[in-house]
């Protein structure tokens, strides 16, 4: 089943015209509670406006608590997404790649997975759960290539199939973004309420400069955030990388450095509770997946049983859109620095002159300018004045050292004198 978008009515929304289904709650011990239902003006009365004043002077909604109150998150924490608290209801995951990498069917075979309740790449589903996929991209025949492919790549049964179409569903919006998006997006979540929302991508739907922190944090904390909190679900945000520097993905980065691997305000990562990034390696169809931000919550271990950050992941070689976890063996090889060959007497030799000498300090600008390096040029000149192809002139100064110049042919002995 899938959502048609509609254009947003408020004034429909408003009056009631457009009915509002009760309100679900999470309950840590009963589970899922009916709350009364409210009015729609209610739920999007950021998003609507409020006719009665200002947001101002609406209640503070924010307690203060002592931390004497905190207490562990019990076994079956039904807040937990992702385990082990690796995403939480309420929390926002980053998903940065390439432009063309595949994010969009990445995003469908987690989706898919987690609607099967399977473990993926080392991503543990706590239960089934539900995905509203909001979508800007591809076209209902993209979509379908990806999940068929999903479907048949990780050889689901037709029971795995049934339950993974009652709770994955997607949306196509490439017409609106900022506040407009977002009050499609409130409608949108009210009617699914699912555990995740994946936005696929987030240029399509800020509505401003991705560099703006002003733009970039009204849209995820003032706009999407209270969303999440209201509707109690996750989203995994799809984001673009920077262009690469030079061929390929930041190769000196390290570490958490990943997590500011998306194109943009830095405030992106630091909204994201958790961010994860597909890195190009070199190759059209092998990557890199890495755990740029609460990576050790995952537990991934090598085979030595050391903490591990990263994952090579591949697409599939069987004409399917799938994603597929591969060894060592088919990562490509690292490229080799090339060592910058180090110059010779022979490149030093003709900047001097062959009937003249020159001076030692104009030699050395002078080849340093045909890209010598400095550090280099005075052993050049030991090696060939102990070869005799150059030979040392002294120009005497009074009150100071003789200044040295290089020739090609011995110093006479009237020369010295002068």
């Amino acid at each position: 089943m899938s959502i048609i978008a509609t254009p947003f009515d408020a004034a429909a929304v408003k009056s009631g015209a457009i009915p509002l289904s009760p309100r679900i709650l999470r309950h840590p011990t009963a589970g899922p509670v009916a709350a009364p239902s409210v009015g729609r003006s209610d739920i999007l009365r950021e998003y609507l406006g409020d006719d009665t004043g200002s947001a101002e002077s609406a209640p503070r909604q924010h307690q203060v608590r002592s931390i004497g109150d905190l207490r562990p998150p019990p076994a079956f924490d039904p807040n937990e997404i992702i385990k082990h608290r690796f995403l939480n209801l309420g929390g926002g995951m980053l998903l940065a790649g390439p432009t063309g990498v595949g994010k969009s069917s990445f995003a469908m075979d987690l989706a898919m997975s987690f609607g099967a309740g399977l473990e993926r790449f080392g991503f543990k589903p706590a239960r089934p759960l539900k995905s509203l996929i909001v979508q800007a991209e591809n076209d209902d025949g993209d979509l379908y290539e990806m999940q068929a492919g999903v479907g048949r790549g990780l050889g689901f049964t037709a029971e795995q199939l049934a339950e993974v179409f009652a709770r994955v569903q997607f949306v196509t919006i490439d017409d609106l973004c900022g506040e407009a998006f977002l009050r499609e997006l409130a409608l949108l979540l009210e009617l699914a309420r699912p555990d995740i929302l994946w936005l696929d991508n987030l240029l399509s739907y800020l509505g401003g400069d991705v560099s703006s922190q002003e733009v970039v944090s009204k849209f995820l904390r003032n706009g999407l955030n209270p969303l999440l909190h209201r509707f109690g679900c996750a989203c995994i945000l799809i984001h673009h990388t920077n262009k690469p520097p030079s061929g390929k993905e930041k190769p000196q980065w390290q570490a958490g450095d990943y997590a500011y691997l998306g194109s943009g305000s830095s405030e992106i990562a630091n909204w994201a509770r958790a961010v994860i990034a597909i890195r190009s390696i070199g190759s059209h169809d092998v990557f890199e997946l890495v755990v740029g931000k609460r990576g050790s919550q995952l537990g991934w271990r090598a085979e030595d049983g050391s903490k591990v950050y990263s994952k090579t992941i591949a697409h599939a070689t069987d004409g399917g859109i799938y994603w597929r976890e591969v060894g060592a063996g088919e990562r490509p090889p690292e490229p080799q620095k090339k060592k910058k060959a180090l110059p010779t007497k022979a490149e030093l030799l003709p900047h001097v002159p062959l009937d003249k000498p020159i001076s030692k300090h104009a030699l050395r600008a002078k080849a340093n300018a045909a890209g010598i390096a400095l550090n280099s040029i005075n052993p050049l000149i030991t090696q060939l004045v102990d070869d005799g192809a150059l030979h040392v002139w002294l120009k005497k100064r009074p009150r100071i050292a003789a200044e040295v110049f290089l020739a090609r042919f011995p110093q006479p002995p009237e020369e010295l004198t002068k």
